[in-house]
Order: C-alpha cells, then structure tokens, then sequence
C-alpha cells in the first residue's frame, strides 16, 4: 500500500496491491462508505463495487492480484486530530484500505508513507513541526523526493488485518534496545522505557515465549483523549494525555493491557469474534496480575472488585452473554465490555481454582503452544487441562459457554 494524507483537506489517498489466491467464482473485501474506490484492476476477473464492500469473481483459480486507487474520508477507523496535529488509523481496517476484515484471514503488508511537503516542513529550524510516522511492521527505508518524505514500513509475518495501524503526528523518538516510544515531549522517555521493559518481563515470563516481534513502539499521540488504547502488530497507540498518568500516578494498566496484546491477540489470534476473550480478557487480566506484582495483593485485588462491579451493572441492563459467543456476526457486534470484564474475572476464577503453580503453567503452556496460530475457547481449555490435571469440562461451560 501506498497512503498519502492530505492534512488540509483531510483526505487519505490510496494506492493499494493486494496478492491473493482463490479459486474461480467470487473473492469478497469489506471497506467503509466512507472509502471511495476510484480506480479497480484484476487480470482475468470483473470487479464490482458497493457502498461497503467489493466483489471480484475470478474465471479461473490461482495467484491473482488486484489493484486499486481510492480515498477516504473521516469516519470510524480512521481519526483525523484537531488542528493539523496528525491522522490516527486504528482497528477497523476497513476504513482506510480495502482488506478481508474477519480474524480467521491474516496477511502480511508492505505500508508506504508519504508525508507531503508543506510550507511548515520546508523551515528546517522548526523540528518540532515535522510529522513522523509510527505503523505496524518495522522501519524497512526511507527517503525524500519532490513528493515529500517517504517511509517504508513491513510486516512479513502474517497478521489479522484489524492489527494493520498506523498514525502520523508532530513527534519525537527515543529508543533504549527494542523498546521505542513516539511522543511530543520525550522528557520522560527514561520513566516510560523502564515501566515498559518491567511490564514485558513480566509478561514474557507468564506467557513463556517471545512476542511476534521483537521490537516495540508506544506512540502517545496528541488530542485522542485519555482514556484512548490500541493496539497493533509491534505497537500500540495511546494518547499523550496519559503520559502524566502513567509516569506521575504510576497508572500501568493501560500500558500493561496494550502491551499484553503483543502476546494475546498478536502472536496467538483468535479463530473468530465468538472468542474475542480471549483477547481483551487475556489482555485486561494480564495488566492486573502485573499490577499486582508491581504495586502488590491489595491493589490487584481492588482492580478484580472494581471489575466485579461491572460485571454486576452489566447483568442489571440485560447486557450478559456468554464469553463464547456466536451471534456477534461482526467486530461492531463483538465489541463491548463482556469479553473485556467477563473474560479477566474467568481467569482469576480460574487461578482460584488451579491455585499458582498450576494456572501460570497452563498460561504459558496455552500462549507457547498456540504462538502463530489461530484459537478458540477449546483450544485454551486443553492446555489448562494438561497442566492441572483436572477435567475443566464443567467449569468451562458454566462460564465460557453459558
């Protein structure tokens, strides 16, 4: 893909090449309303366009590549922020390319970057003004041109599309090793590198295997709003207002929850939305047992009541569904606070039940087991079987299933 913003009239415009294999008949992709494809090429195939997606029926199967040219508009997915500041494309796909949308697909990406030339970009002198890239995959070149600065970004190992980010913003960098972190002031640079590298022992340790990628990026971008969090292949996006939180309160769950996502939901993805707990209830669960480790049993246990509460106003609204559910036929449907506080409140059932040296064995046997694959519910129960001893058949549909 090749993506140009145009930060004055908030365009994103899209050269995109997508290589796929198929057999004949009909290929689908999804994308937004707000992407409007002006250009589709396949050899051997017809393309049609829709409002919210795109059909390509093939006369013959095999390797087949299509191309494209489009722009997109603002809208869910794809954040334009206040007053130039940058453009933020995060989780829903769809809204800034042309991609398969579902988790049980995964591909790997070659992202261009081009950041156009502006009057503000030509005074040398104002290095504070330069927007700077940060995106999924690593760095792989970079260069300038008449067109602007370009930056190449790759992802060679197969990841869902959801986990494909990027955003672009007036930031610095710093690094210590293979932590790096993308913020407007890297005064605290030191504070952020330390809680992070204490944060990814740990993890590391629980889930007993590397991450999918070896370096990680947090960029803490201007006018998200406190309380924003994504995360991505390699990274996570977060806003600059929770720096001060994180480095003056020393409030790590969120920094905790993005990057334990580099483990549950990167390196071992989920088969379909009807497990989307096994991401965030991993992810939030994960976060509190390090703070429980960081701040002590109080603090954890404050963090577990603080979930009970919501899981209790959740049951009052009629909202309760089971972890492993199969109406949700779409992440807009998926999304919601169950998979996040049902799914951590299961885990801690869970080491309840197993006690310590049990349940962290089966968390590492489950995370190395299924590193580079896709799962499910069942396949979360196997491993926590082998490594209690216990048949977890009873417990698991009482609290996943039902």
């Amino acid at each position: 893909m090749k993506l140009t913003p145009d930060f004055e009239r908030h365009i994103l415009h899209g050269e995109e090449r997508i290589e796929f294999s198929a057999g004949s008949g009909i290929t689908e992709w999804q994308k937004k309303e707000s992407l409007k494809i002006t250009e589709a090429k396949i050899a051997g195939g017809e393309v049609t366009i829709s409002e919210s997606g795109l059909h390509v029926r093939m006369a013959q199967g095999g390797n087949h590549v299509l191309q494209l040219k489009y722009e997109a508009a603002a809208g869910q997915g794809l954040r334009w922020l206040v007053n130039g500041a940058g453009i933020v494309a995060a989780f829903y796909c769809d809204a800034w390319m042309v991609c398969d949308n579902s988790p049980g697909r995964r591909a790997t990406l070659r992202l261009e970057l081009v950041i156009a030339k502006t009057k503000e970009h030509e005074d040398a002198n104002n290095l504070r003004s330069e927007m700077r890239p940060v995106a999924a995959g690593q760095l792989a070149k970079e260069w300038q041109d008449a067109e602007g600065k370009h930056f190449v970004y790759e992802q060679t190992e197969l990841a869902q599309t959801y986990l494909f980010s990027f955003g672009v913003a007036r930031i610095g960098a710093a690094s210590e090793k293979t932590f790096s972190i993308y913020a407007s002031d890297l005064r605290l640079q030191k504070v952020v590198l330390a809680k992070t590298k204490d944060v990814y022992a740990f993890l590391r340790e629980k889930a007993d295997v590397d991450p999918l990628d070896a370096r990680y990026r947090q960029a803490f971008l201007p006018t998200l709003g406190r309380g924003f969090g994504q995360e991505a292949a390699g990274m996570a996006l977060m806003s600059e207002e929770y720096l001060s939180d994180l480095t003056d309160r020393d409030e790590v769950q969120l920094m905790a929850h993005e990057l334990a996502h580099q483990w549950w939901g990167v390196l071992v993805g989920i088969r379909s939305w009807s497990d989307f707990w096994l991401n965030e209830g991993f992810a939030e669960f994960m976060a509190d047992a390090y703070i429980e480790k960081h701040q002590g049993r109080a603090a954890y246990e404050k963090q577990i009541a603080k979930l009970k509460e919501r899981m209790e106003k959740l049951r009052e609204e009629g909202k309760d569904r089971p972890l492993h559910w199969e109406e949700w036929k779409d992440v807009r449907e998926a999304l919601g606070e169950i998979p996040y506080v049902k799914g951590a409140l299961f885990l801690d059932r869970l080491r309840t039940e197993l006690g310590e040296e049990r349940f962290w064995k089966g968390i590492g046997l489950y995370t190395s087991n299924s590193a580079r694959k896709l799962v499910d519910s069942g396949d979360f129960q196997r491993p926590m079987e082998e490594a209690s001893g216990r048949d977890l058949h009873e417990l698991f549909d009482e609290a996943v299933y039902h």
